[in-house]
């Protein structure tokens, strides 16, 4: 009898489990995109598309996309395109981010300044996280707001953290 209730009470706390890991799925799935974000009136955040994305990116007024992966979907631009928005592919590669990646990533977010943008890669981590830098060094957000956003998505660790850091105080 005993072994039936440790039975029952380990499959109640699986299914358990499995319900919160979905409910969680679903949390980040939730949106246009993957872990999506409105930053403000200018900028929003966030992974890969997800059900009718596109459609409502361009419901929102999104007039460019900056796509941070390095290997970014075969035929965004097109797709993009007939919906009149303009893809700019800024490739940093997530284990091996780079200064001159921030670099290119402030060149292209400067020529738009007028448009809404949104800043997406695969998860909006590295979205969010060159959406914060920039905010902070260019635009001169101050970090605890900027980084209200930021954590909003995630909070960057390793690799992320030295390389944000190293941003922060080269700039």
């Amino acid at each position: 009898m005993l072994q039936t209730r440790k039975n029952r009470a380990a499959a109640l706390l699986f299914c358990l489990l499995v319900a919160v890991g979905s409910a969680l799925a679903q949390m980040n799935h939730a949106g246009p995109l993957m872990n999506y974000h409105e930053v403000n009136e200018r900028i929003t955040t966030g992974g890969h598309f997800v059900d009718d994305g596109l459609a409502v990116i361009h419901k929102k007024g999104v007039k460019v996309v900056v796509d941070l992966r390095d290997k970014p979907p075969e035929g965004q631009k097109e797709k993009l395109a007939q919906l009149g928005i303009e893809w700019i592919n800024v490739p940093v590669v997530w284990k091996d981010p780079k200064q001159a990646d921030f670099e290119r990533f402030t060149k292209v977010m400067n020529q738009h300044q007028d448009d809404y943008v949104l800043v997406q890669c695969q998860a909006n981590y590295r979205a969010s996280a060159m959406t914060y830098l920039y905010r902070v060094l260019v635009e001169k957000v101050p970090e605890d707001v900027a980084g209200e956003d930021l954590i909003a998505v995630w909070e960057p660790e390793g690799r992320w953290r030295e390389y944000m850091d190293a941003v922060l105080e080269n700039y």
